[in-house]
């Protein structure tokens, strides 16, 4: 192996859990914290000027970024091992001590909230504040969902143990043992192997994928944990949305936090909604294609078209990557070199390790990706998908550091128009007969992304709405639910494995559990990045422009940024123009029967 393929820590937190600076960065928390309330408490609320504000921030965003570097720290051991317990009790310490800490801190809200929404806005309009001018519009639009300073106190209390409840899922799916018998031979696996063998060419093997997914979902102590974490989590949402205030749409305060209107957000999830019979159209041709058109089930919704998988080993892939950024830009070229001579990728999946891939990036500091590499093509736009992330981090230091996390709704957009360079590159490489299968491929990845994560978002406000009207729902009416969101999407066009009451696909979504409503972001990413790529193809965008847009952080919201580049994300036509260039790729599939 010629590339580095594993995190090194050490190089850049802490050489390990016994480090005497972890514990000194711990110890030092609380008095950190105590040195700023002091300097702070009693004077916030009654500052008149922008260089008071300006010292406030350098104070507040320096004390934010120390605190976290041990958190950050676990949470990057804890996602390479989900089952270290030392880890998880050093990150039960921590959480305690954040907890003691934002008690101490609830007086900046408070302030925020005395020196009233007048006066922020006019800071926002301030030439001395302009690099903090949508973190003023945000905090000003926010303050009247803060409560009183006694209130505070106790949702932060409140939140420590049900905060558990995300990292109880990690915790319980981390620890599920599968197991596979391929040719005669029982294997253990990681989810993520089980995973990729739904992509194999031999249809019983697909099905063995999903009945060894099975055996461990849809037992009956998974369901009833599983389904009781999920919906304290629901109750937990709902209850902020009781005791703050927020408009009774149950997605209004994630809306808020991304920066979208509810109504840009319903549009979005009624056009794509609209268009399921376009996947229904991919499936069908699909099932021709395979020779499956009475008898096409779940088993092959992932199905390859080829008999031979094509592989990769990860050199392969990460040249591949390279290879496409060097062509469109030295930046994405330069920093993908950088993440992996700088051992800041993790490649491969093993036992305990946190499934899927994430990149994390905060102000300041490099970012890391993780990966769960097994040598599909899926893998490969994997790796351009996380990169993409990165570089987005990346470019986005420029920003100030209470502007620098772009809204999740633009999140996505480095992400996936690198997946679509990508696909550029493979086009170009590969024979008609692999074409065929990299478009089978391509779509159902942009059908996953767009199209299930609408059902995700979908089965999610229903669940939300029922449990916010007070009813109690059990783990066997979720997978009602999620039957019903299916048979949506799907409209008899495949066959199901189980019948509705034994429906567990929605415990197998960490975002519904960790990020509520996260998943409308994959979906409006998509559809923002087939806009963004056009305009580049075309020229009507020049690269230094698409830049521009990552580097923007979150120093703008969507809607204004977005509409410097003639985009209006409260038009319909912006979604059908996106949902139109999928029809155009169903289109050519269709003819490929």
């Amino acid at each position: 192996m010629t590339y580095s393929t594993e995190w090194n820590l050490a190089r850049y937190f802490y050489t390990g859990l016994d480090d005497p600076k972890l514990a000194t960065d711990i110890a030092n928390i609380l008095p950190l914290t105590e040195n700023f309330s002091k300097k702070y408490q009693d004077s916030f609320g009654s500052f008149t000027t922008p260089e008071q504000i300006l010292e406030f921030y350098r104070d507040y965003t320096t004390l934010s970024h120390d605190m976290a570097t041990a958190s950050y720290y676990l949470f990057y051991r804890s996602s390479l091992d989900t089952q270290d317990l030392e880890v998880t009790k050093k990150m039960g310490e921590i959480d305690y001590i954040y907890t003691e800490a934002s008690n101490q801190l609830l007086f900046v809200a408070q302030g925020w909230k005395q020196i009233g929404y007048d006066r922020i806005i006019s800071w926002a309009n301030d030439p001395k504040l302009a690099r903090f001018k949508n973190d003023l519009l945000s905090t000003a639009d926010s303050i009247k969902y803060i409560l009183g300073e006694a209130e505070e106190k106790v949702l932060n209390f409140k939140s420590r143990p049900l905060g558990l409840a995300g990292s109880l899922h990690d915790e319980l799916t981390g620890s599920y043992e599968f197991t596979m018998t391929i040719d005669g031979v029982e294997k253990k696996l990681t989810e993520e192997e089980v995973r990729s063998y739904r992509q194999h060419t031999d249809r019983s093997i697909r099905m063995e994928a999903y009945k060894s997914l099975r055996r461990v979902y849809n037992t009956k102590q998974a369901q009833i944990s599983l389904g009781n974490i999920y919906t304290s989590i629901v109750k937990d949402w709902s209850a902020e949305i009781k005791m703050r205030g927020y408009p009774t749409n149950v997605m209004a305060q994630r809306n808020i936090s991304e920066e979208m209107d509810d109504e840009v957000v319903d549009m979005l999830l009624s056009e794509v909604e609209k268009s399921y019979p376009l996947y229904q159209r991919f499936l069908r041709a699909k099932a021709k294609m395979l020779g499956l058109e009475s008898d096409f089930s779940v088993h092959d919704v992932s199905a390859p078209l080829g008999k031979v998988d094509k592989d990769f080993t990860f050199e392969e892939a990460y040249d591949l990557h390279l290879s496409v950024m060097k062509d469109f830009d030295k930046d994405f070229y330069d920093y993908s070199i950088r993440m992996i001579e700088e051992e800041r990728i993790d490649v491969f999946p093993r036992a305990g390790k946190r499934g899927g891939a994430f990149a994390s990036y905060r102000k300041w500091d490099e970012s890391f990706v993780l990966l769960n590499f097994t040598g599909k093509l899926r893998d490969v736009s994997t790796i351009s998908h996380e990169l993409g992330h990165a570089i987005h981090g990346h470019l986005s230091q420029w920003q100030e550091a209470p502007v620098y996390d772009s809204p999740l709704s633009m999140a996505e957009t480095a992400s996936i128009f690198s997946e679509m360079l990508l696909g550029e590159k493979v086009k170009s490489i590969i024979s008609p007969e692999e074409y065929k299968e990299y478009l089978n491929e391509r779509l159902g990845d942009i059908f996953a992304t767009i199209f299930r994560q609408v059902q995700y978002v979908i089965f999610e406000r229903e669940v939300h709405n029922q449990i916010h009207t007070g009813q109690e729902l059990t783990y066997k009416e979720l997978n009602g639910f999620w039957r019903n969101s299916q048979e949506s999407l799907y409209s008899g066009s495949v066959a199901y494995d189980v019948g509705a009451e034994d429906e567990s696909g929605w415990s197998m979504i960490p975002h519904i559990f960790h990020t509520p409503f996260y998943c409308y972001a994959y979906a409006f990413g998509n559809l923002l990045t087939f806009a963004l790529y056009n305009k580049v193809q075309s020229g009507e965008l020049s690269v230094e422009g698409y830049k521009d847009i990552l580097r923007s952080g979150g120093s703008e919201r969507p809607r204004d940024l977005l509409r410097k580049y003639n985009i209006d994300i409260a038009s319909s036509d912006f979604y059908q123009s996106g949902l139109r260039e999928v029809e155009k790729m169903v289109e050519e599939f269709e003819k490929l029967i």
